[in-house]
């Protein structure tokens, strides 16, 4: 006969361990090893089958005792051969009064090994229950589906259909998705109940909508923020302008670029942006990046205008460090 696994030894205990450390240990054990949270169900079936045994005074006694010799336990199948396993040979003896307490086998008395066994043979177990699984309902998955959603549809919001396959059951559930103005792109929706069925009675799990954002020819956004660059001219940056331009929204704004605007300057229009989400009021900015328009092509007119320009003006003005540093700098440390 193969020796089976110690219950001590399933449950990492010494064979002195307290009924505290046994039952701590249990919950230790079967935590990891539970089918419910990925483990091993014929690892759970072994630790519970030791602590349905150790937890037990009278049990533990008996188990210490004769081991796995005594047969099957509760919750624990049919001792070292397994439940349903038949006992080698046909054997039909009774024993009487072997214990040296005059009460028999461990305090039994008179017993039929012959029952016991045939118990054995149809998977009863010597305590007459086979072990089962207990059936615990569990939640179904969460499943995550993808919503495409235009530039115009995140900043507004909008309500969309979308067609979701339930993989337990391989139907098609439809779901109708009301995305909030200032959706971002990876932004999720949760729908509680709109997952994969469950089992045995468990729930269903939910449905995660993830949005995915198409880009925008001049809007890109960030958060509730929107960015956009605002191309200028030379002469708009150096003696200031105004500039109207279009908003996220559809309206229009004027925009005041003052006098010596650098390039890569951001200027801010509150409250353009998208409506804040996550309880938040109000909406966020429209931010403008300033660049300089720097001309491919220029008129006969505009080159000589330049060229006028460019005579009246120091270059080292503009870049007095690099000219210094290459030597070229008229001017003095």
């Amino acid at each position: 006969m193969a020796q089976k696994e110690s219950y001590y030894k399933v449950l990492g205990v010494d064979k002195s361990a307290t009924p505290e450390e046994i039952k701590k240990a249990f919950r230790k054990k079967a935590a990891k090893a539970h089918p419910d949270v990925g483990g091993d169900e014929e690892e759970f079936k072994k630790i519970n089958e030791a602590y349905e045994v150790l937890s037990n005074p009278e049990k533990r006694k008996q188990y210490d005792t004769y081991g796995q010799y005594m047969g099957s336990m509760p919750g624990g199948g049919a001792g070292a051969y397994g439940a349903g396993a038949a006992w080698p040979g046909n054997v039909n003896v009774k024993w009487t009064n072997m214990g040296g307490d005059g009460q028999g086998f461990g305090g039994f008395g008179d017993f039929d090994l012959g029952d016991i066994f045939n118990r054995v043979s149809h998977g009863e177990g010597v305590w007459g229950t086979d072990w089962e699984m207990p059936k615990r309902p569990m939640r179904g998955r969460d499943l995550q589906a993808t919503l495409n959603l235009s530039f115009d549809e995140a900043f507004n919001g909008t309500t969309k259909r979308l067609s979701v396959r339930i993989p337990s059951s391989g139907k098609t559930q439809h779901v109708t998705v009301k995305v909030p103005a200032g959706a971002v792109d990876g932004g999720k929706l949760r729908y509680r109940g709109k997952g994969d069925e469950g089992l045995d009675g468990g729930e269903p799990g939910d449905l995660v909508i993830v949005t995915k954002v198409a880009p925008h020819p001049l809007f890109t956004r960030k958060g509730a923020d929107v960015l956009m660059d605002l191309p200028v001219t030379y002469p708009e940056a150096a003696l200031g302008s105004s500039v109207v331009i279009p908003t996220p929204d559809g309206s229009k704004a004027k925009i005041r670029i003052p006098a010596g605007t650098k390039d890569g300057a951001v200027l801010r229009l509150t409250g353009k942006g998208a409506p804040k989400l996550k309880g938040d009021k109000g909406r966020g900015a429209l931010k403008l990046t300033v660049r300089i328009a720097v001309p491919s092509e220029l008129t006969a007119e505009q080159r000589e205008l330049l060229e006028k320009l460019a005579g009246t003006m120091d270059p080292d003005a503009a870049r007095p460090d690099i000219a210094r540093a290459a030597g070229t700098s008229t001017r003095k440390a």
